[in-house]
């Protein structure tokens, strides 16, 4: 809702017990640099909570990525009602110095960065090939409606584990590549995550492939921690990985391919790859 054109103070006006809230989602405030602010509040109208995404500046970049964000998001509900795995637009607009904000559903799920240890955790690795093939359920969804969320990584999935079951959301879609908006010339200039973005993302437009690479290097940084991240690329450090069955790094490696051909051509296909190999060292469960 803007009213800026009628110069009243907008937003805001539904909700209320506003506060701010880290990027990283754990209740810190949110630095003054970053692209945008986040605040949790409580929307009056239906009592839910939401969670508040302010852009920290009123630049065009600034504007344009969550102005995406917003869009993919309102196809996503149109599109997907009944979806677990996505926020819902609750409310969207602009404040009166021209600023855009987004009001959301808020989910009670942390970052699946939370889980990740400084150290390898062997024993949680069938964990993390649960959470992996959920989040490949979740692609699939959006994928079928050709929309790539392009910036997945450890901090944009959240997760927990609800009667020995995965939950996953996927948040940030600011990135996103919807393919009917912008194959017709919609602005697209998408913030990316180093590591964990595809590479080709900077010379041809995303597509399945590309959020393929970020999942792989999401599961991998699960499998590994971070310590990957601190001087080589993900293709060559799972390459050099001896800790890794074998079996599991093959499936990997096809993920993370540099050369988006050479990656499996769908999720689906990654996923049934992760289930065979999950039933295969866990048999007897249904993926």
């Amino acid at each position: 809702m803007d009213r800026s054109s009628h110069g009243k103070p907008p937003v805001f006006d539904h909700f209320e017990n506003i506060r701010r809230l880290g990027t990283d989602r754990g209740g810190h405030a949110s630095p003054e640099h970053a692209r945008h602010q986040l605040f949790v509040g409580r929307d009056k109208r239906s009592q839910g909570n939401v969670l508040i995404k302010l852009s920290t500046k009123p630049g065009v970049v600034y504007q344009h990525n969550l102005i995406n964000e917003i869009a993919t998001l309102s196809r996503i509900n149109r599109e997907l009602p009944d979806s677990r795995h996505f926020p819902f637009v609750v409310e969207h607009g602009r404040m009166s110095d021209g600023r855009t904000y987004l009001a959301m559903s808020l989910f009670d799920e942390l970052p699946l960065a939370m889980t990740i240890g400084p150290e390898p955790v062997p024993a949680r690795m069938v964990a993390h090939l649960r959470a992996a093939l959920e989040v490949a359920k979740a692609l699939g969804e959006i994928h079928a409606l050709k929309i790539f969320h392009v910036d997945l990584n450890p901090m944009n999935i959240l997760y927990r584990v609800e009667r020995s079951t995965p939950v996953i959301r996927l948040v940030d879609f600011e990135s996103s590549y919807e393919h009917a908006r912008h194959s017709a010339g919609v602005f697209y200039n998408p913030p990316t995550t180093p590591g964990y973005c595809a590479p080709e993302i900077s010379t041809q437009p995303p597509d399945a492939r590309s959020d393929l690479f970020s999942m792989g290097a999401v599961l991998y940084t699960t499998l590994a921690s971070y310590q990957w991240t601190w001087g080589s690329d993900v293709n060559t450090s799972l390459m050099t990985n001896r800790d890794l069955d074998d079996e599991l790094k093959d499936i990997l490696l096809i993920a993370v391919n540099p050369v988006p051909a050479k990656r499996y051509p769908s999720v689906r296909e990654y996923q049934d790859a992760l289930a065979a190999y999950l039933e295969r060292i866990w048999p007897g469960r249904s993926w």
